[in-house]
């Protein structure tokens, strides 16, 4: 660049690539940053008018009983129907959602759709269970997210103690000992779950600490499981502290009949996965609910 205008382009473009890079490293200005910039900003203006368009979808996937193979629970995974580019994974979009200042937005339409799509269930003649809604950070620790629950509750009639916010272990971290939203939410009747623990290093005392009511271990510990002995004998470890704590363990990323039965012989007794369902839309819950998923017990799809 030749001109101050053109050279903070070119160095802003170069930053954004370090930092998604991993951050703390240098990186050199490339033209084909400038691409990358163009085609960033085009996506957060049409982040903006999908908001406004309707164009975000929820996807549910199912959380089993490993006892009973049947669902007690579903994560609400948000998703993006883009009309040019199609479906969208969460992790494409919501660091520009949180980039721009749409990310509490988009939270309570998450939580709003997940909430009235489980009374809408109830309404057809299912039982009630659980409802998992992943929060960003951003939004987590913004006090406006106590209103947009309250008015969610409200609005909508669901169960508080049948929610559950999922927050990531970076919240646990960054909050210390400051744990007034937590126990605010808790107020509320709302349940709060740490997710892909196991991911951040929390400690064991971190958890003696915190007002919350489940583990959902990460799925790096039940990839490792068949292979690697110590890794069983962790989530072991972890499950009796965390239920010593009074709280409940959900195993993420389940794709085995061998990690089903470790996760049996160890104690984990909810688990998510693709070898019970991918996340699916709304309509085939119904069919989940009413089918037995595999288990090493019974053996039966």
């Amino acid at each position: 660049g030749k001109d101050l205008q053109t050279l903070l382009k070119a160095a802003d473009s170069a930053m954004y690539a370090a930092k998604s890079d991993g951050k703390h490293r240098y990186a050199f200005y490339q033209p084909e940053l400038t691409i990358q910039a163009e085609q960033r900003l085009q996506l957060e203006e049409e982040l903006r008018q999908g908001l406004e368009n309707n164009e975000l979808r929820l996807h549910y996937q199912p959380q089993i009983d490993l006892i009973k193979g049947k669902l007690v629970g579903v994560e609400a995974l948000v998703r993006w129907q883009h009309p040019r580019l199609g479906l969208i994974a969460p992790n494409e979009f919501i660091g520009i959602a949180e980039r721009i200042g749409l990310i509490n937005l988009l939270g309570e339409w998450v939580l709003n759709t997940a909430c009235e799509q489980a009374m809408a269930w109830h309404k057809m003649g299912l039982p009630n269970f659980r409802m998992s809604v992943n929060i960003s950070p951003i939004h987590f620790q913004d006090p406006a997210i106590l209103d947009a629950l309250s008015h969610t509750l409200q609005k909508t009639g669901f169960t508080a103690s049948d929610l559950e916010l999922e927050i990531t272990e970076s919240v646990v971290q960054t909050t210390g000992d400051d744990t007034d939203i937590f126990e605010q939410i808790r107020a509320l009747g709302v349940r709060i779950a740490i997710d892909d623990f196991g991911t951040g290093y929390s400690s064991f005392g971190s958890l003696k600490k915190l007002p919350i009511d489940c583990l959902k271990i990460d799925r790096i510990f039940v990839s490792d499981m068949t292979q690697d002995p110590d890794s069983s004998i962790l989530f072991g470890t972890i499950v009796r502290v965390a239920e010593a704590l009074g709280h409940d363990v959900v195993a993420e990323g389940v794709e085995t009949q061998q990690q089903v039965k470790i996760l049996q012989e160890i104690g984990c007794m909810t688990a998510q996965g693709f070898y019970f369902s991918r996340p699916v839309p709304a309509s085939k819950i119904p069919a989940c609910m009413n089918s037995r998923f595999p288990n090493t017990e019974q053996g039966e799809d």
